[in-house]
């Protein structure tokens, strides 16, 4: 559900006392019915305070890009990933559970092979849940593995439709881009592109993405011309010169960009040089939103020129999100990328379906995340997966790149309803 433009029926206050009143009643509720475990009967303690029982051990283990194409994000990731542990860890100890959830946490350099390598890693250290990795070409490579093996993935930003698949291990806290293509295209078409250029990374996300946008493209009245470039490259000025040749060639009125942080960085960093990619507009998918190459003071001048426009998944008008940005801000100095609250939900399904499962069990704790996974509603919305293992209730929110007093930096401007966009505030007056 999306929130109408104008006036709420309900303040902020009022629904965000409401949901943190739900989530408790939905923890109270788990507890009480005997779904989790529970807590053992605490012995006396002995002279001078100290417990005589400690806290069992539970590791949940993360494959995270700290370095690599998606490491201007990543860094920020692995903060949420603390952020969230340690929030978990408040919540299920003040519900009496004698355990403390650790994360494991490995860089896999946003590298098909080493998210391979870490996800064994993890394996080998008997954890059987693991959040990550991020790219749908990593969830593709360890998806036999997990399935052998009974190893429970969460990846809170992996979006390729075509990993869309029931009965695996593979579970993802955001919707497929099935969704996102549809916001896109609609959001191409009505700001007037009629023929755009499909500049997008040639792998799993980049492909499936470029192929449902063209469809849902073509069923608005428009063409979309695709352009695949190779992934992984130190720089893209040879690939920016063909796609400058390419959009005069057809006769293109907007570019639609799907790409990572750091090669998406640096392909807007050499459009702007281009007087034919600076004459038309541009579009872009959700991955590099939140990287700081996007807020170069060369990008930024580029992005106001274009009136650049890119889409995301947002659960609208989510207090707990709100605060949650607030959190991370204080307790980090960073700002909320995108998929940093799908994350953060990822990692307290995972501590409250292990908790649930009572084993470390991996179908057991798949079969409990689904349960939980119903009646949790965290920063990212609700949180309830469709038959594939995919976040079944997904918003998409539109993005820009102002001008600020510090200099340039993301901001939502619109939201997806309807069918259309409505615009929040005018990104580009």
């Amino acid at each position: 559900m999306t929130q109408q433009t104008g006036k709420s029926m309900f303040s902020v206050q009022f629904i965000a006392a409401v949901l943190v009143a739900l989530i408790a009643g939905v923890a109270i509720g788990f507890a009480a019915s005997g779904l989790f475990a529970p807590p053992q009967q605490q012995p006396q303690q002995p002279a001078g305070g100290q417990p005589s029982v400690s806290k069992k051990v539970i590791q949940i283990g993360f494959t995270l890009p700290l370095t690599g194409e998606l490491s201007s994000i990543g860094k920020i990731w692995e903060k949420v990933a603390q952020m969230a542990i340690e929030d978990l860890n408040k919540e299920v100890q003040a519900y009496g559970f004698n355990v403390e959830f650790k994360a494991v946490i490995l860089d896999d350099g946003t590298s098909v092979e080493k998210a391979v390598s870490n996800v064994q890693t993890l394996a080998q250290q008997g954890i059987k849940v693991i959040i990550g990795p991020a790219a749908s070409s990593q969830v593709k490579a360890v998806k036999s593995f997990a399935d052998s093996n009974q190893i429970v993935i969460i990846s809170p930003s992996s979006t390729a439709p075509t990993l869309a698949i029931p009965n695996d291990f593979i579970f993802r806290t955001v919707g497929s881009d099935a969704g996102q293509a549809k916001v896109l295209a609609a959001l191409a078409f009505q700001e007037g592109a009629r023929k755009v250029i499909v500049f997008h990374r040639n792998d799993e996300y980049g492909n499936a993405f470029a192929d449902f946008f063209a469809k849902e493209f073509a069923q608005l009245g428009g063409k979309a011309v695709d352009m695949p470039y190779q992934a992984g490259l130190s720089d893209y000025a040879a690939e920016v010169n063909s796609l400058a040749s390419k959009v005069q060639s057809e006769k293109a009125d907007a570019v639609v960009l799907i790409a990572f942080d750091t090669d998406g960085g640096n392909i807007l960093s050499h459009a702007a040089e281009s007087n034919v990619l600076s004459s038309v507009r541009w579009f872009l998918s959700e991955g590099p939103h939140g990287a700081a190459e996007l807020k170069t003071p060369a990008v930024g001048a580029f992005a106001a020129k274009v009136k650049l426009l890119g889409t995301r998944p947002l659960f609208v008008a989510n207090p707990l999100y709100e605060q949650f940005k607030q959190n991370l801000k204080q307790r980090f100095g960073v700002d909320a990328t995108v998929f940093c609250d799908n994350l953060y939900d990822a990692v307290m399904l995972a501590g409250w379906a292990i908790l649930r499962a009572g084993s470390n069990d991996g179908n057991a704790i798949r079969n409990a995340l689904v349960e939980v996974a119903k009646h949790y509603y965290g920063v990212s919305g609700w949180t309830i997966f469709d038959s594939a293992g995919d976040k079944a209730n997904q918003d998409y929110g539109v993005w820009a790149i102002v001008k600020t007093g510090a200099g340039y930096d993301f901001k939502d401007v619109g939201v997806f309803e309807r069918g259309q966009i409505v615009f929040t505030e005018e990104p580009y007056p």
